[in-house]
């Protein structure tokens, strides 16, 4: 008698990333987000995505330089780590820089310059979930619950 394959977990609108090393499968993605952190340290040094380049090529371009080159002087050498997009919505450019602009604004990665100061999404309801090799204390992301909702001014 055949048994019935039954997943997990229901796919869902929230947008799960599972980090992990590059191989020769993931460094080809092109819609992907990926980050560096230095060997020994939990701390991320930058959050970037390719969504028009593959992955290898958005790691190893000319402005990579300047963020890698501090690192890899101290001797600790630099990890990249690579997550695809795991979802129920259509995987667009729009979805994947939110993903990317939402991670940087909450995180404050060292090397990424813009983005940490404001967060202006095209999907406002985002939840983004990270496993894996993720080196960040906190797990689950959200635009909706992390944003107040509304700002008072003045003295109360």
């Amino acid at each position: 008698m055949a048994r019935r394959l039954k997943h997990r977990r229901e796919p869902t609108k929230d947008v799960e990333l599972f980090w992990r090393l590059p191989d020769e499968l993931t460094i080809q993605a092109k819609r992907a987000v990926y980050f560096f952190r230095r060997k020994g340290s939990r701390a991320i040094l930058y959050i970037g995505k390719a969504d028009r380049q593959t992955v290898r090529s958005r790691l190893f371009c000319r402005s990579k330089d300047g963020l890698l080159k501090p690192a890899r002087d101290d001797r600790g050498g630099v990890k990249v780590f690579v997550a695809g997009l795991y979802t129920t919505r259509p995987v667009t450019p729009a979805l994947i820089d939110d993903v990317e602009r939402l991670l940087i604004f909450m995180v404050h990665p060292s090397g990424n310059r813009t983005g940490k100061a404001s967060c202006r999404l095209h999907h406002r309801d985002l939840v983004v979930r990270c496993a894996g090799e993720w080196p960040h204390p906190r797990t689950v992301f959200s635009y909706a619950n992390d944003f107040p909702r509304s700002l008072s001014y003045g003295s109360e």
